[in-house]
């Protein structure tokens, strides 16, 4: 895990939106990384739609991460549309990769690391075998009830399985969410809430 770090912050965006972000990078990126969050403020969210929302804070990432991270997430809190729309602002991806909707995928990225991500939340990566991240995975698509707790129980068990290294998102927008960006590599731990 040494050739690995975490990076991230809690910015406001230009439009006065709190946005966090954590991602996980090769070592020699961390740097780069960091720097890059300023990056971010100028996003912009011009529609109410949760599709639009989430694939604004998608592409921004891949933008301006691709080629330095392995995996990169952010949630955000859009106060003037948070009241109207039941849950998003939260994503987890490859910025390497095309960006496009979750849908329930658990997708190795080597040396162990598993990434899932489901529309609806919360995204996750981890360290551990292929049995442990299934077991993950089935848990965070089949609990149910509000979805403050069910990010609380999906966090807690990832850091039961992967204690070493690991990111967290969940959507930060909406009547039923809660904004937690949490990272972890070695003996830096990042946590932001929006």
């Amino acid at each position: 895990m040494s050739k690995y770090d975490v990076f991230g912050g809690r910015i406001v965006t230009e439009q006065g939106d709190p946005l966090a972000v954590a991602g996980l990078c090769r070592s020699e990126e961390a740097e780069r990384c960091r720097r890059r969050l300023d990056l971010l403020r100028n996003i912009r969210f011009s529609s109410e739609d949760p599709e639009d929302i989430d694939r604004s804070i998608a592409e921004r990432l891949a933008a301006v991460y691709q080629g330095s991270a392995l995996a990169v997430g952010a949630t955000v809190y859009i106060s003037r549309v948070s009241q109207m729309i039941f849950r998003t602002g939260g994503v987890l991806g490859c910025p390497d990769s095309t960006v496009e909707d979750a849908e329930s995928e658990l997708e190795p990225l080597g040396d162990g690391i598993w990434m899932y991500t489901a529309s609806g939340g919360p995204g996750w990566l981890g360290f551990f075998s292929r049995e442990q991240a299934e077991l993950l995975a089935r848990f965070t698509l089949t609990h149910h009830g509000a979805y403050p707790v069910k990010a609380n129980e999906v966090y807690r068990r990832l850091i039961r399985l992967s204690p070493g290294a690991y990111l967290f998102i969940s959507d930060g927008t909406g009547y039923d969410s809660l904004g937690l960006c949490a990272a972890k590599c070695g003996e830096k731990v990042l946590g932001f809430i929006v």
